[in-house]
């Protein structure tokens, strides 16, 4: 029997400028038995969620919204803004070298990355620095996991 992801809906707070560019993100989870579901997917603007994060969703109108975060995953999770998107395909395997998993958003050259509870964080971001130093990205922390 094949587990249906459902789509759980974050509504997202603007900052002055406009980000992040969306006020809603949806993300993939699969249903647990509990009634509780647990992330599917690297999240682009939601923050404080990770990947195999258990959280509470309600149904209202048609939709799951996301109520709360029940149980943190030991995966932390970035956002990296790239200067010249064209690097992307560069970025991401040095990422997967580095034992991170990434999602790709082209229309914002941003690179959503997971680093796994079991993966060291240090290597990611000494590569991170210096990518920052060469001025070819920015990064933000969405959800640290990790013990630095």
């Amino acid at each position: 029997m094949t587990i249906e992801h459902r789509k759980i809906i974050f509504e997202l707070e603007q900052d002055a400028d406009g980000y992040p560019p969306v006020k809603r993100e949806g993300l993939w989870a699969k249903p647990l038995l509990n009634g509780n579901f647990v992330i599917d997917n690297i999240p682009f603007y939601v923050a404080g969620i990770s990947a195999e994060d258990e959280i509470e969703a309600e149904r209202i109108d048609g939709e799951l919204l996301f109520k709360k975060l029940l149980k943190p995953s030991g995966i932390s999770t970035f956002r990296l803004i790239l200067t010249d998107p064209t690097i992307n395909a560069t970025v991401r395997a040095q990422l997967e070298t580095l034992g991170c998993k990434s999602e790709y958003n082209e229309s914002m050259g941003l690179v959503a990355v997971e680093i796994p509870s079991t993966t060291p964080i240090h290597p990611f971001l000494a590569y991170i620095a210096a990518k920052k130093e060469e001025g070819e990205l920015d990064f933000e922390e969405s959800a640290l996991r990790h013990k630095l």
